[in-house]
């Protein structure tokens, strides 16, 4: 599958394989009117006028008949031309599955990133390929499960402290036995970094057990 080039405020981005693009305008990262270009093409495109992207194009109306006056109305209003998702209702789904799902990697995106992917499991450093990398589909796939991984490492620290200062103001045993079982999270929260790091050090992307079905950025 051929990679795509994109354009946004005047400046050309990419390549970027086609799933990853396609990401990105129905998340509505990017406009549907966003010009794009493959070779083969012999100009730049509006997405939403590309076979390829053809989906991003509203839908029509549809017409019913009104029960009680027998008035033609409009089922759905068609959604505004520049944000053509902005009146579908949230689908959690999309951010919570069962199931992470694995990035078909390219290869040269994952060797010339892959330092970015190892240290967005280094607690906040997260930050830096989502910062140093945003058009690398590798690095921004590491940081996501970085950043979540860090949301869950924060929980717990948080968690942990409050049975603390309870068991210290009350010397409830019952607590500290809790805290003690809690503790020996701190292992499976190093287990998942050594995991996400071993992935990205071996150019892979692959969801981490548990919280990798969690898309975030």
């Amino acid at each position: 599958m051929s990679d795509w080039y994109y354009a946004v405020d005047n400046e050309q981005k990419g390549p970027i394989n086609e799933s990853e693009l396609k990401t990105n305008f129905a998340t509505n990262k990017l406009p549907g009117d966003t010009l794009v270009w493959k070779e083969g093409m012999e100009n730049w495109a509006p997405a939403n006028q590309v076979s390829a992207f053809s989906f991003r194009a509203p839908p029509a109306p549809a017409k019913v008949q009104s029960p009680d006056s027998g008035a033609t109305l409009a089922a759905t209003e068609a959604p505004p031309a520049g944000n053509p998702d902005s009146t579908k209702p949230v689908d959690l789904k999309s951010l919570f599955s069962a199931k992470g799902m694995p990035l078909e990697v390219d290869a040269e995106d994952a060797e010339k990133n892959k330092l970015f992917g190892i240290i967005a499991y280094v607690s906040i450093l997260w930050l830096v390929p989502y910062l140093a990398a945003k058009d690398s589909p590798f690095a921004k796939y590491h940081a996501n499960q970085g950043f979540v991984l860090f949301i869950v490492e924060v929980a717990l620290w948080l968690v942990l402290t409050i049975i603390y200062q309870i068991i210290g103001m009350l010397g409830l045993s019952a607590f500290a036995s809790i805290a003690f079982v809690l503790s020996f999270a701190w292992l499976a929260i190093l287990g998942l970094v050594i995991y996400g790091v071993l992935n990205a050090a071996f150019g892979k992307c692959v969801p981490l057990p548990v919280i990798g079905g969690v898309r975030v950025l």
